[in-house]
């Protein structure tokens, strides 16, 4: 038998098939986001949702939660009398408490006059301002529309601010959740229409979901920008970063060297936060203090600031010991038909001498800077005052889609886990570290967001440190 040799030194070595690299599942990896980033904005928006509805509709739900009280029968023809005949009414039936402050109303809505108890607590003495009688007392525990207030702020934890971050963090994630959720509505198309055709169960609302998402998280974007200024951490970055650069959020005043803000949340008959920027504008002083000299009466303040041109009816702070002035406000916070409700750019605050009756300050619109004007405007819309009754329409029907979303949701997760284990969340990875637009976006919502920020690297440390290594918690948060 013969060898047969077989010449292979010119022959080139085979190369081994590269390994084909794996696409990336980007409907998958945006969908697991939006699914985990879920977990910490649905409870927040929820809450959200119901209390600042309850919130825009607080003179109706107050009303209606203590009859005769709020309201009163408005004569036909008739006009409210003057303020000092309604405080009068006032000090005979509370003849030792000091009357800290007014918000007079139009229509049917009685006056309110806040007085200071002795326990220290501000209590609310309403009088119709037709017969100058009182029609009873609240303190703003009292009333829904304050807790609903408090909550939507800080959740009743109020200590050391917690609350509030929750809020802001919950916010931070709602603008992750409907960027991710613009992604997932156009990619998802054809699995949305092709799980319908089939009768796929939970397809129906999975459709309904999608559809009103779109419109929804528009407004959450617009939304929670205008309110991320009232927010512990955001807004007190974005002053400082303000104040480093010589200028304010506010106007020429910086807030710091004010105390308006402070007056009228002490004077307040509720719990809630001066305004943004009209609580930050600086206060006058009365100097005609001599001896044997007579405050002037606050119907004189009125008509002083009438003649300022300030549109009615006002909410009126009263003089702070001797050196303290009449502050009279046309704003958009008190919810008592003021003109600058709708239309912001009236807001206005006049300072009168509660001795001589003249004007020793005003500070409003024109003296805030842009920044503060464009943000006021902005919680104008965000309370569903700016347009109007069209803006309440509108502000209506998000709180209700807002809702919708948050309970089809986990509606939706439950129908499609079924008899999965764990968490059952979208199996798909996203290639963070493989894609630089990826990374520069996460970065700059960091910064733009700083809790978020921060949560993204605690969430990222505990994927890449404990979860991917313990099997059973890779295979409960579904991690591939």
């Amino acid at each position: 038998m013969t060898a047969v040799q077989t010449d292979t030194a010119d022959t080139p070595p085979v190369a081994a098939p590269s390994p084909k690299r794996r696409k990336t599942n980007w409907y998958g990896a945006f969908w697991r986001w939006h699914f985990y980033g879920s977990l910490i904005v649905i409870p927040v928006l929820f809450v959200l949702a119901v209390t600042g509805m309850t919130y825009m509709f607080r003179a109706e739900v107050d009303a209606l939660t203590h009859p005769g009280v709020l309201t009163v029968t408005a004569p036909a023809g008739a006009e409210r009398q003057e303020l000092s005949a309604q405080e009068d009414a006032v000090r005979d039936a509370f003849p030792d408490r000091p009357i800290v402050s007014v918000v007079d109303q139009t229509g049917d809505r009685a006056t309110v006059f806040v007085t200071a108890r002795e326990d220290g607590v501000n209590a609310n003495v309403y009088v119709d301002p037709y017969t100058a009688t009182v029609t009873g007392e609240l303190t703003a525990d009292q009333l829904i529309s304050d807790w609903a207030e408090r909550i939507h702020g800080d959740l009743l934890i109020g200590e050391e601010g917690i609350g509030d971050r929750i809020v802001e963090l919950g916010g931070s994630w709602a603008i992750v959740l409907t960027i991710t959720g613009f992604i997932i509505f156009f990619l998802g198309r054809r699995p949305r229409k092709a799980a319908q055709a089939k009768g796929v169960k939970g397809a129906r609302l999975r459709g309904w979901h999608a559809i009103v998402g779109l419109p929804v998280g528009l407004g959450i974007l617009m939304l929670v920008v205008s309110g991320l200024p009232w927010t512990g951490v955001w807004g007190s970055v974005a002053q400082q970063v303000a104040s480093d650069n010589g200028s304010s959020l506010w106007g020429q005043d910086p807030g710091a060297e004010s105390t308006i803000d402070e007056l009228i949340e002490s004077t307040s008959g509720t719990n809630a936060e001066a305004g943004w920027a009209i609580g930050n504008g600086p206060t006058g002083t009365s100097t005609s203090t001599s001896t044997g000299t007579t405050p002037i009466s606050i119907d004189d303040a009125v008509a002083a600031a009438r003649a300022e041109g300030a549109p009615e009816p006002y909410s009126i702070i009263y003089p702070d010991g001797e050196t303290g002035v009449f502050s009279v406000m046309s704003s958009q916070w008190n919810d008592n038909g003021n003109p600058a409700e709708s239309e912001v750019s009236l807001e206005r605050t006049i300072h009168v001498d509660q001795y001589s009756g003249d004007i020793v300050g005003t500070y409003g619109y024109d003296d805030y800077s842009i920044a503060a004007q464009v943000v006021s405007q902005g919680i104008a819309v965000h309370e569903g005052r700016r347009l109007g009754v069209v803006n309440t329409i509108l502000s209506t029907l998000f709180c209700l889609a807002v809702m919708f979303m948050c309970v089809s949701a986990p509606i939706m997760w439950w129908t499609r886990r079924g008899t999965a284990s764990g968490m059952a969340a979208p199996r798909a990875k996203l290639p963070v570290w493989g894609n630089w637009l990826l990374v520069v976006v996460m970065i700059g919502l960091g910064i733009f967001l700083p809790l978020f920020g921060l949560s993204l690297i605690v969430i990222l440390a505990l994927d890449q440190l404990l979860i991917r290594r313990l099997p059973r918690m890779k295979k409960f948060f579904g991690s591939v």
